[in-house]
């Protein structure tokens, strides 16, 4: 029988705790003989009468994600022995993340950090634990803000 490689999906974003789902995932992968994959989001732009100055700002938006994928794609290296998988997708960030869960069944495990602060609570893990859970058809792992870089390293 072939044993299906995981695949731990990270969502990238510019918040301290995602550091901790890097971290998890990398080490998690890893262990398993893995991979992680990172997702950037970016939202659309509608200028809707200046259409060159969309493709403009698209343009700088993409390549604004490039380099900020390959920060994060080097801190995974430093945990992971295999170079993670990376996508770019353009548009509201919950929907991006549904649709592509749902287009890419090699995803096994959705890798989230929750935030140390109580003022509403994150936004996708509120999303995919409440309103959005029936959507998707992936395990999620909720990395707690409390939790040491040793006592990650020991969990994955």
């Amino acid at each position: 029988m072939i044993e299906k490689e995981l695949t731990f999906l990270v969502v990238l974003d510019d918040s301290e705790e995602i550091f901790n789902a890097l971290r998890y995932a990398a080490k998690r992968s890893a262990r398993t003989n893995g991979r992680v994959a990172l997702l950037y989001t970016f939202e659309t732009l509608e200028f809707s009468h200046w259409k060159a100055v969309e493709d403009i700002a698209e343009i700088e938006l993409r390549e604004e994600a490039e380099s900020k994928i390959k920060e994060y794609e080097n801190y995974v290296n430093n945990f992971s022995n295999k170079k993670p998988k990376k996508f770019i997708m353009k548009g509201d960030r919950i929907e991006c993340i549904i649709n592509f869960l749902n287009a890419n069944k090699f995803i096994s495990n959705f890798i989230l950090a929750s935030s140390p602060s109580k003022s509403g609570g994150d936004p996708l893990i509120n999303a995919f634990t409440i309103k959005q859970s029936t959507k998707i058809k992936v395990p999620i792992t909720i990395i707690p803000p409390t939790l040491t870089e040793e006592e990650i390293d020991n969990l994955s």
